[in-house]
């Protein structure tokens, strides 16, 4: 009997094993102190956590990504927020599922990025460009289609495919994407002589036609980097990042930013004192107010690796808010403990 259970348990971890299972993961604690313009203060807690789970048996992969959150925006609970796989067919790289695009991505300091049910992204590398395909959109209602169900969230394949192709030009990544059948887009980015850069443009030819532009550089002299960064649209729902973070205040921040913004503008400098990262940005946000109104912003942010693992992050942030059609200041501190694993 020993014998069989030993053999057993030996035969469930060498499975676990060849499973190639991981499990990674961050967490939070914030303290955020608010005074607006009108004088209302608050003061608010939050913990939030993320468990990522990885698996992988040869060239197939799947993640989930769980959010634990005590006051979010999907309120306090356990959220999936990522849940996909990946594998391949042939020379394509295909990924399957609900997933998020960073800020880093084409349009990530445009375009918000956001999940959606069974999205697919198909790849692969000719001649050393990355050619690529996929949708990532979803559904309004599903009675227009004529389903049994109002809503589910399933993709929808007419006219919101995309199409687009990453290849090195002289040392610069460039891309062009196809976004959907009104929308095409351009970026590039690279360094030279120690500047980096990065510039990227959505083009919109629908009912209410337009063009968006972000601009970024950054140069680092003597342990002090500098950046200059800018976002130029000429219709403001081009716009729908709302989490950057490299404006101190993003674009399309519902509730801060009004729907008249149709410029940013920021310069800033970071650099590290005594194992303290300390950085300052400041900027403006055309008709950030009001259709007449801009709106200013100053921000300071210090980071520190504190030796139990932790990083402690203390933030301030300065913007003009309007009270009464009066432009006064919008103070915010907050401090966060953040660990990842």
């Amino acid at each position: 009997m020993k014998k069989l259970i030993a053999a057993a348990v030996a035969s469930s971890m060498t499975a676990f094993a060849m499973a190639d299972i991981s499990i990674t993961g961050d967490a939070k604690y914030e303290y955020d102190h608010t005074e607006t313009a009108a004088g209302v203060k608050s003061n608010t807690g939050n913990t939030e956590m993320h468990i990522n789970f990885a698996g992988k048996t040869g060239d197939t992969g799947v993640v989930a990504k769980f959010e634990l959150d005590t006051s979010g925006d999907n309120g306090s609970g356990i959220d999936l927020e990522d849940m996909y796989m990946t594998t391949k067919v042939g020379d394509i790289n295909v990924k399957a599922g609900n997933w998020a695009t960073g800020t880093g991505a084409l349009l990530g300091e445009l375009d918000n990025g956001s999940r959606a049910q069974n999205k697919i992204d198909l790849r692969t590398t000719i001649g050393g460009a990355t050619i690529y395909a996929g949708n990532s959109d979803k559904e309004a209602a599903e009675a227009t289609y004529n389903d049994s169900d109002a809503y589910d969230g399933d993709t929808l394949l007419n006219g919101n495919m995309y199409a687009g192709v990453v290849m090195n030009v002289a040392g610069n990544t460039v891309e062009f994407k196809k976004v959907s059948n009104t929308q095409d887009a351009f970026g590039i980015k690279g360094s030279l002589q120690g500047i980096n850069y990065r510039y990227e443009a959505l083009d919109d030819s629908s009912s209410t036609p337009g063009d968006a532009d972000f601009f970024e550089i950054s140069t680092t002299v003597n342990g002090i980097t500098l950046g200059y960064a800018a976002i130029d649209t000429d219709v403001n729902s081009l716009v729908t990042e709302d989490d950057s973070s490299l404006f101190a205040v993003s674009f399309s921040k519902s509730g801060v930013v009004a729907t008249d913004a149709t410029e940013q503008q920021q310069v800033s400098v970071s650099t590290v004192v005594d194992g303290t990262t300390v950085t300052l940005k400041s900027g403006e946000i055309e008709k950030g107010l009001s259709s007449s109104q801009n709106m200013d912003y100053m921000q300071v942010k210090a980071s520190r690796k504190l030796a139990s693992g932790a990083t402690a992050v203390v933030t301030y942030t300065d913007r003009d808010e309007l009270n009464s059609s009066v432009i006064g200041s919008n103070e915010n501190l907050e401090i966060e403990l953040n660990v990842a694993f």
